[in-house]
């Protein structure tokens, strides 16, 4: 899960890095105590969530947030694709039987991808721990998309 969350996290990063040109961003993965703190990553013990931070506030267009709420989701369509590919690849080569721990890291990765894809494109506030009370990415795209000029 570690890697599928360090995914999502980076595809925000990079929309971020694209869309507003700046350096200032921080991801943190996992919940309870600190394990690992970097300039630019802790990880937690419990590496079962993910969330990215911006340093400071920048102005930006719509399109400049919603690319950057866009990004964790596109990372996992890219992975998705991208494991489909792999997964075509074994079959035809009938490696399936011989890497049976490749076969099963791929397809948990693959499920793992659609499940995060889909829990964080839907927009909603989440009810339950460890998100309880923030607005999915979806969530967050279609209120910047609604939102009106305040002048």
């Amino acid at each position: 899960m570690f890697l599928v969350i360090f995914g999502h996290e980076m595809g925000h990063v990079l929309m971020y890095r694209i869309f507003f040109r700046n350096k200032d961003w921080h991801i943190t993965i996992g919940t309870g105590r600190t394990f690992i703190k970097l300039k630019r990553f802790t990880l937690r013990v419990f590496p079962i969530v993910g969330f990215y931070h911006v340093e400071s506030e920048y102005k930006g267009s719509k399109l400049q947030y919603i690319m950057m709420y866009l990004g964790g989701p596109l990372a996992n369509v890219f992975f998705i694709i991208v494991l489909s590919f792999l997964s075509q690849i074994i079959k035809a080569n009938e490696l399936k039987f011989e890497q049976p721990n490749l076969v099963w890291f791929l397809g948990f990765t693959f499920r793992a991808n659609v499940f995060q894809f889909v829990g964080t494109v839907v927009p909603m506030k989440y009810l339950f721990w460890p998100y309880k009370g923030l607005l999915s990415d979806g969530m967050r795209i279609l209120k910047k998309a609604t939102e009106t000029n305040k002048s």
